[in-house]
């Protein structure tokens, strides 16, 4: 038996509190991409997200978009758009692609 497959029994019987999948208290389940309450069929189902965009952009686009920073040149290591601390004062880029110059004026 594997840890996760422990833990979901574990979840099942009421001995954790934590999901195995969202790591959201019970009997709350949240998208790991973007927080949507869910329910608990579709975060196991889907490995704590709301839905497969979601779930792609995780597993794919979002690698893609640290490549690019990496490439760039980029010091930013935050995937986070609305990020107040980066819009504010950390994310000293201009030319990030996640908090772009615009959003940094606003």
């Amino acid at each position: 038996m594997d840890d996760k497959n422990g833990w979901e029994k574990q979840y099942n019987k009421g001995e954790v509190i934590n999901c195995p999948h969202c790591g959201a208290d019970r009997p709350n389940h949240h998208c790991g991409n973007c927080y949507a309450d869910i329910e608990k069929e579709t975060c196991w189902k889907l490995g704590g997200f709301c839905s497969e965009k979601c779930l792609k952009y995780i597993k794919e686009e979002l690698p893609k978009l640290r490549k690019q920073k990496e490439e760039m040149g980029i010091k930013c290591k935050c995937d986070e758009p609305t990020c107040a601390k980066c819009l504010s004062v950390n994310c000293q880029d201009d030319n990030c692609p996640t908090h772009t110059k615009e959003c940094k004026i606003l």
